[in-house]
Order: C-alpha cells, then structure tokens, then sequence
C-alpha cells in the first residue's frame, strides 16, 4: 500500500506542475506563488516516499 501511495501522490505532484509550465488542458487549481509552493511540495513528498519505498536495504 505504501508504493501505491508514493506513485499516486508523485502522479499528483506531475499534474500540479504541468499547468505551470504551460500545459494548460487540464486546468489549474491556483495561481501563482501558492500553485507553485502546494505542486513542488507534493512533488516532494511522493518523490521521497519513492525513494524511501525502493531504496536497497539489507534484512536480517
């Protein structure tokens, strides 16, 4: 379950940040400075459970 949240919330996370770089078909929740902060910030956190969920660990 915790894979399929990292991609959901990095999926999110691409779809906050295309519309600020231009592609525009699919709207966009806000504008400005705040769309900016709230699209890198999800991108972010799902970028980092991804990391943490694939990284190499060694078990026991």
């Amino acid at each position: 379950m915790a894979k399929l949240t990292a991609w959901l919330v990095t999926i999110l996370g691409v779809l906050l940040v295309l519309p600020l770089l231009g592609v525009d078909q699919l709207g966009t929740i806000s504008e400005g400075t705040l769309a900016w902060l709230i699209a890198i910030g999800v991108l972010v956190v799902g970028i980092g459970k991804l990391v943490r969920n694939y990284s190499y660990k060694k078990r026991r």
